[in-house]
């Protein structure tokens, strides 16, 4: 109610008038005359309104006078505005956001649309920040001035976790009109999964996966959809952490409709477990088979291999089908010479050359052997396999580049509240990394040296509405200046 009957009084005051430095305890009030502001005490309360003392002063040119005789006691440090920010990361943030707010904007309320956009625009400024350090880092950067007036104390940023998640709707239909905006007919979406370490007692999401057994550290589960050509998250969801990729992944492509996925599994795959949702053909799996495995011998796979288009001859390729299934080997000549060299010293130096098993070794050797479930070209299988690594580096950013490798959250609520943001995040990430990797003068430079080059561009403001670039080093200037920030 106290808000409400202080905007109600403040009502018609512009916004730099009522940020002029001015005694602690008053209200800014319009006058009969223009652009004269009378600045009143607080007398006291009663019966819960607000009580106005009396005149301690008018505010002239955006300049506060005190009245003659009154005493004018300064802000406290803990009060005032802080007007030293960081600017450099958070602006390239802000260029690569375009879009991200409007479409929260959409799905939640103004307010919390845009305190959920910071919260995520935190963490992918500043990387491992945990929830009573996002209102901090909030202050103290640019965002703050971009995105002015949010509430971003510990409580407040837990709260609003927790509602995140318990709005599961919300989540949902904000990914759903992604996948609207960003998946056509064309578009063959790549589905992965990650693990993430929970030690929670508390949340139902907590659970020991495979590896998380071997490590005695309980896990969850996100399993993700990306754009192959950009790289961007498009969806995302939770799982228990004891459930293995391909029992969740019939549930995610049911909930997100995405009938043209195709999920590029590890060798681990258990095709046969999951089998269901692929018999139709169109949602796809592509997975290597074990070096041990029998059937590419069967189907003459290292034989009569021929080079594959765009790569001068460097990599072998031969295909073959069976029982509806699609094979692909591929041979890179150069690992292949390498493997073959390491094995013959190995074998010499052991004085254990055996040439039946040299001759076995070498028609495997430099080899990778793919299945799947579609048809597709061979060029496109190995696009495919080198995307494989780009998830790798999209999952590093979810996990180190943001420092979020373990959840810090304990309810369920929390858990999912925290992963949307860390999902938006993970989008606002890609996105700068794609922006510093297609700029022509950015291309001797990891994205790491940029974003630590413009962590260190500073404004500052003397007056607390203009703001000026400090003086900086001609490293930071020249990336500031061909980012165009």
């Amino acid at each position: 109610m106290m808000y409400y009957v202080k905007e109600a009084m403040m009502m018609g005051v512009p916004a730099d008038v009522r940020a002029v430095d001015r005694p602690v305890n008053t209200i800014v009030q319009k006058t009969a005359k223009e652009g004269v502001y009378i600045g009143r005490g607080r007398k006291g309360w009663k019966e819960g309104m607000p009580v106005n003392g009396r005149t301690v002063g008018h505010i002239v040119g955006l300049t506060f006078v005190a009245s003659e005789g009154k005493q004018i006691r300064s802000r406290p440090l803990s009060s005032r505005e802080v007007t030293y920010k960081r600017y450099g990361i958070e602006a390239l943030c802000e260029r690569c956001g375009e879009g991200l707010l409007s479409s929260l904007r959409a799905e939640y309320a103004e307010k919390d649309a845009d305190s959920i956009y910071a919260c995520a625009a935190v963490r992918a400024c500043y990387g491992d920040v945990k929830d009573y350090q996002i209102g901090d880092r909030y202050l103290k950067s640019f965002l703050s001035v971009l995105h002015a007036g949010l509430g971003l104390s510990k409580s407040s940023v837990c709260r609003l976790i927790s509602e995140i998640g318990s709005d599961y709707k919300g989540m949902h239909d904000f990914m759903a009109a992604r996948i609207k905006d960003m998946v056509t007919e064309s578009t063959r979406v790549v589905i992965d999964g990650m693990l993430k370490q929970d030690s929670s007692e508390v949340n139902s999401l907590s659970g020991f996966s495979f590896k998380g057994r071997i490590k005695g550290i309980p896990d969850i589960s996100i399993m993700m959809a990306m754009d192959p050509l950009t790289r961007e998250p498009i969806c995302l969801k939770v799982y228990k952490g004891n459930l293995p990729d391909f029992k969740n992944y019939p549930d995610f492509i049911a909930e997100f409709g995405l009938d043209k996925g195709l999920l590029i599994g590890d060798k681990g795959f258990d095709f046969d477990g999951g089998k269901a949702p692929f018999s139709g053909g169109k949602v796809g799996f592509l997975r290597p088979l074990k070096r041990s495995s029998k059937k590419a011998e069967e189907l003459g796979l290292y034989e009569g291999m021929r080079p594959l288009e765009g790569t001068n001859g460097q990599i072998m390729c031969k295909e073959a089908e069976c029982d509806g299934a699609h094979f692909y080997a591929f041979r890179d000549c150069a690992r292949a010479a390498k493997e073959e060299a390491d094995y013959r010293a190995r074998q010499s130096k052991a004085g254990e050359w055996e040439q039946v098993n040299y001759e076995k070794r070498i028609r495997t050797s430099g080899t990778i052997v793919f299945v799947s479930n579609v048809k597709l070209t061979p060029k496109t299988v190995y696009e495919y396999y080198r995307l494989r690594w780009t998830i790798e580096l999209i999952f590093r950013s979810y996990k180190c580049i943001e420092s979020l490798t373990d959840t810090r959250e304990h309810s369920d609520e929390s858990v999912l509240g925290s992963e949307f943001i860390n999902f938006l995040s993970t989008i606002l990430t890609v996105r700068m990394q794609n922006e510093v990797a297609k700029n022509p003068a950015l291309l001797n430079m990891t994205y790491k040296e940029v974003a630590d080059s413009l962590s260190s561009v500073i404004k500052t403001s003397a007056d607390g509405r203009r703001w000026t670039l400090c003086t900086m080093n001609k490293k930071d200037s020249s990336i500031l200046s061909s980012l165009g920030l």
